[in-house]
């Protein structure tokens, strides 16, 4: 769904002008007025709001870091500081690799004499992705992540997490911004938009497997 129409399904639900025609740029730079641009904000709040909630299978990529002899730290392709990594594969030796504390890579790092080879371990430092051994060759890593959208800006910019929860969501927002809308205080808005998105998150749970099952010891 388009930025355009998300923002004018919440401005319908506050009985405010809707914005008519597309417009060309970034939203702080068109002609809306400036409640259609604050608006404009909450549903990127809200939107950043439903991303975080789950590891959607919307937002889910198969990123690339091919390794080379002696250099242990390399930048994650595609990847923010709202990102998640789910699992990190060496493609080339056929194995997962499993995450290390701060404290272990730089106690294995930096106490004796520096290892290379196959990387065993992985340790994550904003965008990069560090690995112990040192990588000893040319080794392609498989990183499956989660990658947040950047915020909706023009008119035409589509949604890629549902936009029901999104909507919900930026109403609330508006509604305790404002107070009250009609009889719909925020609490009740706000406990709409919590059931929409529990409910999302439990269809999209579906589609992953076991990734919602916990097992006791």
């Amino acid at each position: 769904m388009a930025y355009r129409t998300i923002i004018n399904k919440v401005l319908r639900r506050l009985r405010e002008e809707t914005i008519t025609a597309e417009w060309i740029g970034a939203l702080p730079d068109s002609d809306a007025d400036d409640y259609q641009k604050l608006i404009g904000d909450f549903v990127n709040e809200a939107k950043q709001i439903v991303e975080d909630a789950w590891s959607w299978s919307f937002l889910r990529s198969l990123q690339t870091v091919t390794t080379s002899a002696g250099t242990a730290t390399y930048a994650i392709p595609s990847a923010t500081n709202r990102s998640t990594v789910l699992q990190v594969i060496d493609d080339t030796n056929d194995y997962v690799i499993p995450q290390m504390s701060d404290a272990d890579f730089y106690n294995f790092t930096y106490v004796g004499t520096t290892q290379n080879g196959n990387a065993l371990y992985y340790r994550l430092n904003g965008n990069n992705i560090s690995f112990y051994p040192t990588p000893d060759g040319v080794h392609s890593i498989k990183i499956h992540l989660v990658i947040p959208q950047d915020d909706l800006s023009e008119a035409t910019d589509s949604l890629t997490v549902p936009e029901q929860p999104v909507i919900l969501g930026a109403y609330s927002l508006a509604l305790a911004e404002r107070g009250e809308d009609g009889g719909t205080g925020p609490s009740v808005a706000g406990g709409r938009f919590e059931k929409t998105l529990a409910d999302f998150i439990s269809k999209d749970s579906s589609r992953t497997l076991n990734e919602t099952v916990w097992y006791a010891n």
